[in-house]
């Protein structure tokens, strides 16, 4: 009998919402928001909240995400629909929906400190703007924006982005 040629294995593409919520914990792993907004926590539960403004694409990838340890704090996500409430953010995802609105969104948000993430180009003046370049997930980030929310974003991040501006 001959012997059967194995096929190499080859690896699947990681869908890319769930690399996006990758890329999203990893963004919350490497800031640091300013100290007086994270007083060191009193109980298990306080600690950082991933939220999504606007209709949701991510599936489980996020929920898979709820109650892991970001730098000793716990992370919950939060799914919003409305404005009220974002500052209680400390990473925002604009969805590809609301990214017209970004205007009211900044608005609502004014000097918070709080990350705002998107893919779309509609929602400028994000700190960090996510885009797929043809296989691959690539970001941007608004340096500036950043550094006026009083975040400091770590090196390594700004070391992988496309761009910093």
């Amino acid at each position: 009998m001959p012997a059967l040629a194995q096929a190499p294995a080859q690896a699947q593409p990681v869908p890319e919402y769930v690399m996006k919520a990758t890329y999203l914990y990893n963004f919350m792993v490497f800031s640091e928001w300013p100290s007086q907004d994270l007083q060191p926590p009193t109980t298990p539960r306080e600690g950082l909240n991933l939220c999504v403004f606007g209709q949701d694409s991510f599936g489980s990838a996020l929920s898979n995400l709820e109650g892991k340890n970001v730098n000793g704090r716990r992370l919950s996500v939060l799914r919003m629909n409305h404005l009220p409430g974002i500052k209680k953010c400390h990473l925002l995802f604009i969805t590809e929906r609301e990214a017209p609105n970004m205007p009211s969104i900044q608005s609502s948000l004014g000097d918070a400190p709080v990350l705002t993430v998107a893919d779309s180009p509609l929602a400028s003046g994000a700190a960090i703007m996510l885009s797929v370049d043809g296989s691959r997930l690539v970001f941007d980030v608004n340096v500036q924006r950043v550094k006026k929310l009083g975040i400091n974003l770590s090196s390594k991040v700004l070391q992988l982005a496309r761009s910093t501006n």
